[in-house]
């Protein structure tokens, strides 16, 4: 009998059942005065960007209510969740997750901020510039039932206190939103992997541990405004994952026209998989 058992555990292996593509993208908002770069003029290479990329599911940043319309319209089948930053309802810039609605069945979301006061709509605390939020999702394969927690967020650009702080709070709301069930990151973090903040993400915690999913052979960097001659980038744009992934391939896209990229931020994806014990 013993030898039986360990022969069945020898049959056990991690399976990739459930394929996942993930995004991230600060899209750069439309009130910015970008000249030949605004927003009408780019949309439809970022969205092409978007579209060639193929995600399941895709965080974006910077998203003012016109450009949450323009994307909705033209990205089918693909449905939106998130709030604006401003009153919780679609003033002011949005985190919002876009997902595909062939794949998932949306479960639940909400929004918090990365404030002293997360549930208050508006809010902001410590040394940070603005408002900042963060939207979640929880989707559910339609093919393989797995549940997938998914957060997006932009922290501030300005205040480092407050991205230390932030990333201690969104480690906090995922431990209490989603405990220690599959928990995909996205977003515009504003600080380099040296950072406090950066530290504050990846350190292990008793129940969540979050792994950065870049990979060393891709280049260090996603943020270099729109000219694609700037050699004057950071990486400030990450995909973190929790230990129920395999982390398969990390890309940076850098389509642009020869002279500019669509956004002042590339974009980055992840091919994963959900880990699963199987005979």
């Amino acid at each position: 009998m013993k030898n039986l058992l360990l022969a069945l555990l020898l049959l056990f292996t991690l399976s990739g059942a459930a394929q996942i593509r993930v995004m991230t993208y600060n899209i750069r908002n439309s009130h910015a005065a970008d000249g030949v770069n605004k927003w009408s003029k780019r949309k439809q290479s970022l969205v092409k960007v978007v579209l060639n990329t193929d995600p399941d599911v895709l965080g974006t940043q910077e998203v003012l209510e016109n450009q949450r319309k323009d994307l909705k319209k033209m990205l089918p089948g693909y449905d939106v969740f998130g709030a604006g930053r401003n009153n919780g309802k679609h003033a002011g810039e949005h985190s919002a997750i876009f997902y595909r609605t062939e794949k998932y069945e949306f479960i639940t979301g909400g929004n918090f901020w990365l404030s002293e006061t997360p549930t208050m709509p508006g809010s902001k605390s410590w040394d940070a510039a603005i408002t900042r939020i963060c939207t979640w999702v929880k989707l559910k394969d339609k093919q393989t039932y797995d549940e997938v927690y998914f957060f997006n967020t932009h922290f501030d650009h300005k205040g480092k206190e407050a991205r230390t702080k932030s990333a201690g709070l969104l480690r906090a709301m995922i431990d209490s939103i989603a405990g220690n069930k599959p928990v995909i990151v996205t977003g515009d973090f504003n600080f380099r992997p040296d950072s406090e903040g950066y530290s504050v993400m990846t350190e292990s915690n008793e129940e969540v541990l979050f792994t950065d999913a870049y990979s060393p052979d891709a280049p260090n960097y996603t943020a270099c405004g729109f000219d694609v001659n700037n050699k004057d980038c950071s990486r400030i744009d990450y995909i973190f994952y929790s230990k129920h992934f395999i982390n398969d391939k990390y890309t940076l896209n850098t389509d642009n026209n020869g002279t500019y990229y669509p956004s002042d931020h590339l974009t980055i994806s992840v091919d994963m998989r959900i880990k699963r014990l199987k005979i």
